[in-house]
């Protein structure tokens, strides 16, 4: 899966970009399947993509059209999806999408991770799929856009607190 260094990433969105124009041909925040959350307010932008967590959260959906395929990837029947946004709701951090009456998640650009190589700052690097956990998240409430914004302030704390007391990014 796709993980995002919080110390590192500028916000730039050029991650958004590519993998709109890798799926759709068009450039469009809305039409990416991995989002850059910008807090202005604690000066901190991360991006944020669908972990493939072990709980599989999405996997709520009522016509069965999403399964967890290789290495964890969500996979979308979209013949089987009636629109309902029940996998958009279920994930605790905001990582799904929804465009043109279809969910959107990351399926790792079928091999090609655009995302990963647009990244100017290396901040997003492939990992292979673990035993990630977002069972802490699911307090996380409010629509997907903020549900992305209050996990980025979790993750954002230690590098606050970093900053703070005067330790280097680069370091």
């Amino acid at each position: 899966m796709i993980q995002c260094n919080v110390a590192t990433c500028v916000g730039c969105k050029m991650c958004e970009v590519a993998c709109s124009s890798f799926h759709f041909g068009a450039v469009s925040p809305a039409m990416s399947r991995i989002r850059v959350s910008k807090l202005e307010e604690i000066g901190i932008d991360v991006a944020v993509v669908c972990l493939s967590c072990m709980e599989k959260y999405c996997l709520v959906c009522p016509t069965d059209a999403l399964t967890a395929g290789d290495n964890g990837v969500i996979q979308l029947d979209a013949d089987l999806c009636d629109a309902c946004q029940v996998c958009v709701d279920a994930c605790p951090i905001g990582a799904a999408g929804f465009y043109d009456e279809l969910p959107l998640f990351c399926n790792l650009c079928e091999g090609e991770t655009v995302c990963i190589t647009v990244c100017p700052n290396g901040s997003l690097v492939y990992r292979d799929a673990d035993e990630t956990s977002l069972e802490d998240f699911q307090h996380l409430k409010g629509i997907a856009g903020q549900r992305r914004a209050d996990y980025v302030r979790v993750l954002a704390e230690p590098v606050r607190q970093g900053w703070e007391t005067g330790v280097r990014v680069d370091s």
